[in-house]
């Protein structure tokens, strides 16, 4: 299986979960809510890596500063967002960070399309 796990237990209500995929891919899983008072872990948790996937599918609120953390991650790595929950659709469509961000309803899929954008193209001899 993927021996690399971290855990972070934040006091304030937001537990973020790393996992490392095939493909150099870090899968980001978020319990909880992203507001001022967690968004320092949110924000150490996006600040390695080169290709993301934010599971937000279990956040139950996500702040501006949560959406301000995800728009500075994307312009510094490949980045997906798994949504889920009407909270975090919302605040992405309020900001018009939706149009910005790669989203993706499950992370299968979002895991399938990060795959895809490093997977070699056929040449025309192919």
């Amino acid at each position: 299986m993927y021996h690399l796990f971290r855990t972070i237990d934040e006091p304030c209500g937001l537990t973020v979960t790393t996992t490392e995929r095939p493909g150099g891919v870090r899968v980001l899983t978020l319990v909880g809510d992203i507001d001022a008072a967690t968004v320092e872990a949110l924000d150490e948790a996006l600040a390695t890596g080169d290709r993301l996937l934010a599971d937000l599918s279990r956040v139950g609120f996500l702040s501006c500063a949560g959406v301000r953390s995800l728009l500075e991650a994307n312009d510094r790595a490949e980045l997906a967002v798994v949504v889920g929950g009407h909270a975090v659709t919302r605040s992405l469509e309020a900001t018009g960070a939706d149009l910005l961000l790669e989203c993706y309803p499950r992370t299968a899929d979002a895991l399938v399309a990060l795959a895809a954008a490093v997977a070699p193209q056929a040449g025309p001899d192919a």
